[in-house]
């Protein structure tokens, strides 16, 4: 449970740095790169995101299997969503089922909705919500220079 608002450590803020990177080199490339290398710019944002989609899943899982003696079912299978949302949009636009627009806007909202089910979690360090904020916030900047670009071609 948590008690009031504690500071993230280092650790986790060199992490969270560090993950944002990829979002903002890839979403550099694919608004501001030479033509011949965007859409491979626009892959790896996309794939990028799909990983840290899983990564968020698999956090929330672990918090739920650490934080209670029986882990609710109810929490740990929707942990497995966001992965299988971030492949649904990544494997969606290789068959060409969703344009970039589509794909950029969809990972915008899985981010969101991740980070809305974490501000209403009482698990986890109290430190969580705001770091949390701060990370989705910053990929989520990235996505939107994207999805400008995206809405451009």
């Amino acid at each position: 449970m948590r008690s009031g608002a504690a500071r993230a450590p280092a650790s986790a803020w060199t992490i969270g740095a560090v993950s944002l990177v990829p979002f903002y080199a890839a979403a550099g490339l694919y608004c501001f790169g030479p033509q011949p290398h965007r859409d491979e710019a626009l892959l790896a944002l996309m794939g990028w995101s799909a990983a840290m989609l899983s990564y968020l899943g698999g956090v929330r899982a672990g918090v739920e299997i650490d934080s209670h003696v029986q882990p609710r079912w109810w929490t740990v299978i929707p942990a497995i969503l966001s992965p299988i949302a971030g492949f649904g949009l990544l494997f969606g636009a290789y068959r060409g089922l969703l344009d970039p627009v589509q794909q950029v806007t969809g990972f915008m909202v899985a981010f969101l909705l991740v980070w809305l089910w974490d501000q209403r979690s009482d698990d986890g360090p109290s430190w969580r919500p705001r770091f949390r904020t701060w990370i989705t916030t910053g990929a989520i900047i990235a996505l939107a220079f994207a999805l400008e670009q995206a809405l451009r071609m």
